[in-house]
């Protein structure tokens, strides 16, 4: 027998299902404005940075 708790899904309290009283384009503003830095604050690749110095080289 299995455990309904095990199989019910963890609704996602971000899921953005829900508004406020923002505006639309304001929320979706805010929300690519967090995804961009979010972007930002990633590392670079190791292989990217590579290929980076290996056109820079053949620039040269």
């Amino acid at each position: 027998m299995t455990d309904k708790r095990a199989t019910h899904k963890r609704r996602r309290t971000d899921a953005g299902d829900t508004f406020s009283k923002e505006d639309l384009p304001d929320k979706i503003g805010k929300n690519l404005r967090q995804l961009y830095d979010d972007v930002l604050n990633e590392p670079v690749p190791d292989d990217f940075l590579s290929l980076l110095s290996q056109a820079d080289a053949k620039s040269e």
